[in-house]
């Protein structure tokens, strides 16, 4: 469960600070976008939850989406930290219950 809240403690600030610029802009698709990640974020109750939001992130550039300069800076800000947690989360094993 630690993994968890590190996870939203360290990427949905940042989440939520690319939102609001992303609606301060008017790129309601990348808007949607990053809210659904944020909602996956934090409904994730365990490790494992945490991998498709992770992916998702990383996807973004790899969907084509172009970011004013502000919004890029916390989009990389956001990347080097799903990053981290996934090098973390790497180690991970599931639990069998």
């Amino acid at each position: 469960m630690q993994h968890v809240t590190n996870a939203r403690n360290e990427i949905t600030p940042l989440l939520d600070e690319l939102i609001s610029q992303l609606d301060t802009e008017g790129s309601q698709t990348h808007c949607a976008h990053f809210h659904r990640i944020r909602r996956r974020l934090n409904h994730a109750s365990d490790p494992w939850d945490l991998a498709p939001p992770i992916i998702e992130l990383s996807s973004c550039t790899a969907m084509g989406f172009r970011f004013s300069s502000t919004a890029d800076a916390l989009v990389e800000r956001i990347l080097e930290k799903a990053s981290e947690l996934a090098r973390e989360l790497a180690g991970v094993t599931p639990q069998i219950h």
